[in-house]
């Protein structure tokens, strides 16, 4: 690593956890799901559940396993929470004819209908984390 980047690593001894650039990307995405999951409430979603439906909304009937990877999930946490969806009337599954190991997922019509709900509160907390903010 050149000397020019020296000071974002963890063992020099000028290091501050505010030079680390991974510090400031995951302080932006905490704040971010904090705001998204305190806006889903009202609908009685979370962010787990947001993301595994604007997945499907962009990959219709995925895989369980590609619903894992666009998300980056476990495969075991991802299975849970399409079930849970499922039980909720968001999302319908069914095996695949061509491979009875793989089950394939959808949004139902009310599954759609709650992807426009969360795509008009996603707009919202996306300008109010933008707000006062101006370009350098």
């Amino acid at each position: 690593m050149t000397k020019k980047y020296a000071r974002f690593l963890p063992t020099t001894e000028s290091f501050t956890l505010e030079d680390f650039p991974y510090y400031w990307i995951t302080q932006v995405h905490a704040q971010y799901v904090q705001n998204i999951d305190n806006a889903l409430k009202k609908y009685g979603l979370d962010n787990s559940r947001r993301r595994i439906m604007l997945a499907l909304s962009s990959k219709p009937h995925a895989s369980v396993s590609e619903l894992s990877d666009m998300i980056i999930s476990k495969m075991s946490t991802t299975t849970k929470i399409v079930y849970r969806l499922k039980d909720e009337g968001l999302v319908e599954t069914y095996s695949c004819q061509s491979d009875g190991r793989i089950t394939r997922v959808y949004l139902t019509e009310r599954g759609t209908e709650m992807i426009n709900k969360i795509n008009d509160l996603t707009s919202v907390v996306l300008e109010q984390s933008f707000e006062g903010i101006t370009p350098l």
